[in-house]
């Protein structure tokens, strides 16, 4: 009996050793020039150089602000390995190895324009360009003013069921009176509960 009890507890020490996988995702995110602050999906994760942990493949929304150039706006795609797609990663999950999946992202910052005299002049080349050019997607149509406003309307009276509108300051509504049953205790007059 302490044989078979002292070998169960073995044979399960052996499979916990065994099945002490490890799989760890990482994005390292770089750019030029480096020390540019880095958000992933609206969090703050480093300054570059930076490698960050991931649990889910897929895409990630991605912003850089460095000073002096151009805030960078856009996403990375972070893709599976053939060992981590389903079926193949429970295997891996459990075996006893120690894998890494990495994704690289590299971006290049463009250096901010920040010449007064050249932003305006850029500023009125849209301007005229926007004036000249009508849009071919909006169709010309006429804008009418309503003829209640939108107060009017929200705040208009309703009709009873009868068909009448009731008077300024009662309820749109009116509600018929109920009596409440004898037996309810406080139904009748000076009675108390």
């Amino acid at each position: 009996m302490v044989r078979c009890r002292i070998f169960v507890l073995s044979l399960t020490a052996l499979a916990m050793v065994l099945c002490t996988g490890c799989v760890r995702r990482t994005i390292a995110i770089t750019s030029t020039p480096s020390d540019a602050l880095v958000f992933v999906n609206d969090r703050e994760v480093g300054r570059t150089p930076c490698e960050v942990d991931f649990l889910f493949y897929g895409e990630y929304d991605v912003r850089l602000k460095h000073e002096g150039y151009e805030s960078i706006v856009g996403s990375g795609t972070a893709s599976a390995p053939v060992w981590d797609f389903i079926g193949a990663d429970l295997l891996v999950e459990v075996a006893p190895l120690d894998l890494e999946s990495r994704v690289d992202w590299h971006f290049d910052f463009i250096p901010a324009n920040n010449d007064p005299v050249d932003l305006l002049a850029r500023a009125r080349q849209m301007q005229v360009a926007a004036r000249s050019e009508p849009d071919e997607n909006v169709a010309d149509v006429e804008i009418q003013k309503p003829k209640t406003s939108v107060q009017d309307a929200i705040f208009a009276p309703v009709k009873n069921e009868q068909g009448a509108i009731p008077p300024k300051g009662s309820s749109a509504i009116p509600v018929p009176p109920t009596e409440l049953p004898p037996d309810v205790p406080g139904s009748a007059p000076n009675t108390a509960p």
